[in-house]
């Protein structure tokens, strides 16, 4: 156990006798692979999980803002984090569109945590978890994205933006705000957008290029599968000839 002052990172290998097939990628809500790289390692370690699961402890403090992240190439990762009663206090399946998981939580009370890594469909790989104090830009975008799931768009985008302004290097802030634009858009017009012909011109420029930023960034971290979805989404907004992937 021990403190997150900057932060942990471990790391190690799942097995299991289970295979699975990867999810196919799509859009989701808020990437790991997106986030702020850290400069210092406060602690690593490597290991092997049998089964697919495995939980590590932190000693945190209330108040305490902390980003967690779990990710790996070779399977679907999932999150969950526990407060001293045993109680999960948060859980991530996919972030922003890809399979790798993240967290941003203010803890709630002074105590151990525990932080469950483990495979979504049991297949087994490499991976990579980090707790560590969250920084602005992790603090700016999940107040984005409450309020992105609250419904409230307007603010959103403007959070999101600022999320953007303090890391422009962050593919999750473009499609958070993609996301939130096309929110409000149906919000305000419902059932008369049946297609991206019915978005209007200065409303689908704005998203293509939210999404256009992404799908680089995404393809300059090395995950050009991804980024060719994301570029076939905006052939769709900007065509309107076929449904993405077909």
């Amino acid at each position: 156990m021990v403190r997150i002052e900057p932060f942990q990172i471990k790391s190690g290998r799942i097995r299991s006798g289970l295979t699975a097939a990867l999810m196919a990628v799509g859009m989701g809500i808020g990437s790991a692979a997106g986030l702020p790289a850290q400069a210092e390692t406060f602690l690593e370690e490597s290991g092997t999980i049998v089964p697919a699961e495995h939980s590590y402890t932190f000693e945190g403090t209330a108040g305490q803002a902390i980003t967690i992240t779990l990710e790996s190439e070779e399977f679907d990762s999932v999150i969950s984090l526990i407060d001293a009663a045993g109680e999960e206090i948060a859980f991530n399946d996919d972030f922003g569109g890809t399979l790798n998981s993240a967290l941003f939580v203010t803890l709630p009370a002074d105590g151990v945590y525990t932080v469950t890594a483990r495979s979504f469909s049991g297949e087994g790989g490499d991976y990579q978890l980090v707790v560590r104090l969250s920084s602005p830009f992790d603090i700016t975008y999940n107040e984005a994205q409450e309020l992105n799931q609250q419904g409230n768009f307007e603010d959103a985008i403007a959070r999101f933006t600022d999320a953007i302004a303090l890391d422009d290097s962050q593919a999750s802030a473009y499609l958070g705000r993609a996301e939130a634009t096309l929110g409000r858009l149906y919000t305000e017009q419902g059932d008369s957008i049946a297609g991206p012909e019915d978005i209007p011109a200065d409303i689908r420029e704005v998203i293509i290029s939210d999404f256009e930023r992404a799908a680089d960034l995404i393809a300059a971290s090395g995950n050009e599968e991804r980024a060719n979805y994301l570029r076939e989404q905006t052939d769709y907004l900007r065509n309107g000839s076929s449904e993405p992937g077909m």
